[in-house]
């Protein structure tokens, strides 16, 4: 039962309703009739109006503020044309928010016994949206960031890291939607050799630095909350 303005039927539990109610109330957007009784139909519209719009703000909200990477979508015919890479080039989209200030894309290379970041490159963001395509082979890796003003290429031709020495040789890059937390890295693409009879399976957003290998190379994103010096 929902009382007069002196009473306070407010129930446990369900304090958005009543604070809803409360509000009408005091604004008189509710009113009762001579007898001091409320209209139970209308109040219960107007608060199931009042939750509906909180929820599709609330989602609206959590919509706008969610980051991501994901792999790049392409008609039939472009991916055709891609597959003749031998599956060495992936395109990924991203997607920031207000907070992404900087971003950095960092290449790892494992010799002798270690991860070593053996080249990165980083900027400020000034787009909500982005692309950025990465070409991995077992000597060298290239990075190109997209935008509508065209592409930038950074290249890493050469990669020491013992391939050769390995009897089998694996990889696994993002093939999903992966959210962005700031200040954490990514795992884009990673690729492994090893010289054992056998190769554990992982998934790419797994620390790379845990694989049993002999050598590897390893493309990591990391966004960042604080802009990069410009130099």
């Amino acid at each position: 039962e929902v009382m007069g303005e002196e009473g306070d039927s407010r129930p446990g539990g369900v304090a958005l309703p009543w604070l809803l109610l409360k509000f009408m109330q005091i604004y008189g957007i509710v009113k009762p009739d001579k007898k001091g009784e409320y209209d139970m139909k209308k109040i219960t519209c107007m608060l199931l109006v009042g939750l509906l719009i909180f929820a599709l703000c609330a989602c609206s909200q959590n919509k706008q503020s969610a980051m991501y990477i994901k792999p790049s979508d392409f008609l039939e015919e472009t991916q055709d044309v891609l597959s003749l890479f031998d599956d060495e080039i992936q395109f990924f989209d991203i997607s920031f928010d207000e907070t992404a200030k900087s971003y950095a894309v960092s290449i790892w290379v494992y010799r002798d016994g270690e991860w070593f970041e053996d080249g990165t490159t980083a900027g400020n963001i000034d787009h909500l949206t982005g692309r950025i395509a990465v070409r991995l082979t077992e000597t060298g890796c290239d990075l190109y960031t997209i935008d509508e003003n065209g592409h930038v290429k950074y290249s890493f031709p050469t990669v020491d890291t013992p391939f050769d020495e390995s009897t089998g040789v694996g990889g696994t890059r993002i093939d999903r939607e992966v959210p962005i937390v700031l200040n954490k890295e990514i795992p884009l693409w990673v690729r492994i050799g090893t010289t054992a009879n056998s190769m554990r399976v992982t998934d790419v957003t797994d620390d790379f630095r845990n694989a049993e290998c002999n050598a590897g190379i390893a493309v990591t994103l990391t966004v960042s909350d604080v802009e990069v010096d410009a130099k």
